[in-house]
């Protein structure tokens, strides 16, 4: 039996392949979004000032800058992330409320860039990456509410996932359907207040 190719081939990661490899990636990536998703190969490889065949050896397609640039943001988020969970002078309702702002307002891109990056590359592209960052957000998020939560619920990992998938519900709702969200200044307190119920609700889930 034959194996099913991909509808979308994923095109390869960027790969060093001179001492300045980092560089030119970093100056590429950089570019891509200040110029946001309707950019050109030739416009980013000027703003980078990278010729165009460097740029292709890195970079064949501006498919494959963007599916980098949004493996990046996923890594801005384990970032923004870890760096709250090291705080000490946090609640948990204060917590949350910081973890769904850092959801909403995304790792400085703009909301068109962000929508197109979700709705536009093929999900496959990223997937690794959003599982290993995904992987670590809720492992932080558990260890941090067990050591700031007395008693933590015994079922404090599904609680942890069932909150995260609500802030990533909300925020790719918010990306898909903008006419139909409500403003950020409406949606950050009501998703805080959601994910923090599903955090701290006495009964168990499923019940």
């Amino acid at each position: 039996m034959s194996r099913r190719r991909p509808l979308f081939e994923q095109p390869r990661l960027p790969s060093a392949q001179r001492a300045d490899s980092e560089q030119i990636v970093a100056a590429v990536i950089a570019a891509a979004i200040e110029l946001g998703p309707q950019a050109t190969l030739a416009a980013i490889a000027a703003k980078a000032g990278v010729g165009a065949a460097s740029l292709h050896r890195y970079f064949p397609t501006t498919a494959a800058i963007f599916a980098e640039v949004s493996r990046q943001s996923y890594r801005t988020l384990l970032e923004q992330i870890r760096a709250l969970t090291n705080r000490e002078d946090l609640e948990l309702y204060e917590m949350v409320k910081l973890v769904c702002h850092a959801a909403i307002e995304g790792p400085g891109l703009s909301l068109e860039h962000r929508r197109r990056l979700n709705l536009e590359l093929p999900l496959a592209w990223t997937t690794s990456t959003a599982e290993q960052v995904y992987a670590e957000v809720l492992e932080a998020a558990a260890v941090w509410i067990r050591a700031h939560v007395r008693p933590a619920p015994r079922d404090l990992e599904a609680r942890v996932f069932v909150a995260f998938a609500n802030i990533r519900g909300a925020v790719l709702m918010m990306l898909m359907f903008p006419s139909l969200a409500p403003s950020r200044e409406a949606l950050l307190p009501a998703l805080t207040d959601s994910v923090f119920l599903a955090l701290t609700s006495e009964r168990p889930l499923g019940q």
